[in-house]
This record gives C-alpha cells, structure tokens and sequence, in this order.
C-alpha cells in the first residue's frame, strides 16, 4: 500500500526539515507520513497534489554559531502517488504499509556554508578564513515505524553523492503525538545526529592551514554523535485547502564538536512559521 502525503503532513514534514537545517543542515516526520491510501491507486495515485506556501524561520548562522539569521522561506510542493517534487525534500518517491511502517528516498541539494553573512544559507563573517564548503548534491533515505498510535521512531542518512565531499549524516529519532484533533496536532520530536568523520571534519573540523588563516585552533573531528535536539510543532488546519504551522526547537551539542572552536554556543534555538495552501 503506497502512501500519500496530506497537507496536514506535508506542514509537519517542512517544520521539522527547517528545524533539522538549523542544527545540523536536518530533521522530521518521514516523507511518507501517517498518511493511508488505497492500493488499488496504483504507483501514480489518482490525485496529482499542490501545495504552495511562505514560511519565516529565525536560524543559527552555521551549526554551532551563537549568532542568528532570519529567513523567508518559500514552499512548493507537487506529490502524486508515490512520486514528490518539494523545497523541502528534493525529488523523490515514497511508501507506506499498512502495518505502519514507511520509506522514502530523494535526491536533494546540500547548499553547504559560506565564510560570511548570508541571508539565504548557512555562514557567517566569523567563518572568514576557514573557506566555503562548496555545495553537494545528496541523497536522502528515510525510514519509520509506528510504534503506538501516538508514537513513531525514524531514522534518516543522507549520503553525499556528487560535489563537495562533506561526508555523510544520519539521525535516529522519536516523535510522539501530543494532542490531535480534526483541525490541530502537536507533536514532540526527539533526535539524535551524527556524522561520519568526513562530515563532522567538514563543519567542525579546522586544520592547520585553516587554524594559520583564520585564527581558530587546530581541531580534528572523529565520527560519531555531535548534537541531540527536540522540537515542538504546532500544525493547524483552517479548512481542506489552508493550514498554518508553527515550529520551535533546541539542539544540544555534544562533546564531539563542543571541542571545536568553531562551536560558540552549547545549546542553539530555531523557530519557524509557515502558512500553506493546497489545492
């Protein structure tokens, strides 16, 4: 049986990938949602979905900054089937059975981080010297099972596959419902992220030549967990076409990267609005 994303979950899904790219450039509901459909649709469904939206997120300048950026955040969205297109999640298919459990994979775009201030992508002024981590084109797979009505556990590995080799990341994770209604749902996440060592060198590490340019110290990253994070959102759904959602979330990092000098702040926040359309 293939699922198909709702509007309801489609909110839920950009949130916490907003939340996660604040953290760590990741995080969420999986793609395939709780969402149940037919198996007579077929692979191609019956219905092609749109979903257009604006959104505002207030985010650290890179992981680990104690500086803050606001940005607007445009949405589309265009899923039929099994098959989606979005901002959020790149280009895609994804699936559901009926005994809970789901799957996704996409190919997606890792922007990576600049060495100055910018509006539109992780980076920051404090970074000069330490050069810009070129883009990187990913693929992203996702897995889910739900455990209780109200609770699901996921885990996420998103794979560099071409372009700047930044390594690779993976979170492991829980989301809990905390109340649902017909019009509004509250849910609770909890993850943990980690990387391998290419990918925690990439965004914490500093070299020798890195530390003479830019004046942070030495650091050397080894893989493994560099940051826990738990995020609160707040989806609400003002008819079959509109919905708003609201999102707020901490990541702790740990001492994996709290030993880099890059890493200013402990702990960091992110928070998001959103209001989409679907037709």
């Amino acid at each position: 049986m293939n699922g198909i994303t709702t509007p309801r979950e489609f909110s839920l899904k950009l949130a916490r990938t907003l939340l996660a790219s604040a953290a760590l450039l990741a995080s969420s509901i999986s793609l395939a949602g709780e969402s149940s459909a037919t198996g007579d649709q077929g692979i191609f469904g019956d219905k092609t979905s749109f979903t257009l939206g604006l959104g505002a997120a207030v985010l650290p300048r890179y992981m680990g900054s104690d500086r803050y950026r606001s940005q607007i955040l445009p949405v589309v969205s265009i899923q039929r089937g099994i098959f989606f297109a979005d901002t959020a999640h790149g280009l895609g298919l994804q699936f559901q059975t009926a005994s809970g459990f789901s799957a996704s994979a996409a190919l997606n775009y890792d922007f990576g981080r600049k060495d100055k201030d910018s509006d539109s992508q992780a980076g920051s002024t404090d970074l000069k010297g330490m050069g810009t981590v070129d883009g990187a084109t990913v693929a992203d797979l996702n897995v889910a099972q739900q455990i209780l009505p109200w609770l699901s556990v996921n885990a996420e590995a998103e794979l560099r596959v071409a372009g700047e080799r930044r390594g690779n990341r993976f979170r492991l994770g829980v989301e809990g419902i905390a109340y649902h209604s017909d019009s509004d749902s509250v849910t609770v996440d909890l993850d943990a992220h980690a990387g391998n060592s290419q990918y925690n060198q990439t965004y914490f590490g500093v070299t020798q030549l890195q530390s003479q340019l830019s004046g942070f110290s030495p650091f050397k990253a080894d893989s493994g967990i560099y940051a826990y994070s738990a995020a609160l959102n707040w989806q609400h759904m003002f008819d079959a076409h509109w919905s708003t959602v609201a999102s707020l979330g901490v990541t702790h990092y740990t001492d994996q990267a709290r030993g880099s000098s890059l890493v200013k702040a402990d702990a960091e926040g992110t928070g998001l609005f959103a209001l989409n359309y679907t037709f």
